[in-house]
């Protein structure tokens, strides 16, 4: 095994790794409930944190719990009056 040898096989597998990282990323994106157009150019990064915050919206609703809202504070999340 040569070192050339050696780093085309690591390129390859580089490579490999990237494009099945690519077709994950693009599975999750279409998951998202957006319009096709929409989720087929969003980048990795827009992705994950539409992923992230979708979750963390399924899991509230889920739960039965409303959201803090600053209009109508609930005992679990009062409302911050002063900074001190």
């Amino acid at each position: 095994s040569t070192p050339e040898l050696r780093k085309e096989r690591s390129r390859d597998a580089a490579r490999c790794r990237r494009s099945r990282e690519t077709e994950v990323f693009y599975q999750l994106a279409h998951t998202l409930p957006f319009a096709r157009g929409v989720s087929a150019h969003l980048d990795k990064a827009s992705i994950m944190r539409l992923t992230i915050s979708y979750l963390r919206v399924h899991r509230l609703l889920a739960a039965g719990e409303n959201p803090p809202s600053p209009l109508f504070p609930s005992p679990r999340h009062p409302r911050v009056t002063s900074l001190g």
